[in-house]
């Protein structure tokens, strides 16, 4: 695995922003000449419920790039928050 790397963005489903100010990490693991990504963010439990799992997301960062991912969300330490983790379908294109 590489280093994770911070990113911000945007979430949308089709052409509807679901989330907005995405803050979070990004990662990717090489194997066989072939990466794959993975991340996550977390927000307030509120903002996350409306995520569901079987959905294709577009996410936009802030850079340019753009991925379709897949997100699920799980509980996390702080209270009132939860964290959505999600894997990037394909790859990023600018």
């Amino acid at each position: 695995m590489e280093r994770m790397e911070h990113i911000r963005g945007k979430l949308l489903d089709g052409e509807q922003v679901v989330l907005d100010g995405v803050d979070g990490f990004l990662a990717s693991n090489d194997h066989r000449g072939r990466k794959s990504f993975f991340g996550y963010f977390e927000a307030p439990t509120d903002m996350l419920r409306r995520l569901r799992h079987e959905t294709c997301y577009r996410l936009i960062l802030n850079d340019g790039r753009k991925a379709d991912v897949y997100t699920e969300v799980v509980p996390s330490n702080s209270a009132g928050s939860s964290v959505a983790e999600f894997h990037v379908s394909g790859g990023f294109r600018k």
